[in-house]
């Protein structure tokens, strides 16, 4: 592989990883803590507490090695 920039072929490839974390918003505590409070089950506020989504993306990138360019595949 050449690099677009300096068209050395001194380039390694490598997976870039992406990971995205996303907890419950304001609303979203609200509304189970209201509903624990109505119904008087303090157990659902399990689900609250460990509720979180982890995203990961993994995408692969060139670097050249000489000028530090670095490009999606």
């Amino acid at each position: 592989m050449i690099c677009r920039r300096c068209q050395s072929n001194n380039v390694i490839i490598t997976n870039e990883t992406e990971i995205e974390t996303t907890h419950r918003g304001c609303f979203g505590w609200l509304g189970w803590i209201l509903l624990a409070i109505i119904t008087f089950g303090f157990i659902l506020l399990i689900p609250a507490l460990t509720n979180s989504k982890t995203r990961s993306k993994n995408r692969p990138i060139a670097i050249c090695q000489n000028c530090g360019y670095r490009w999606f595949i």
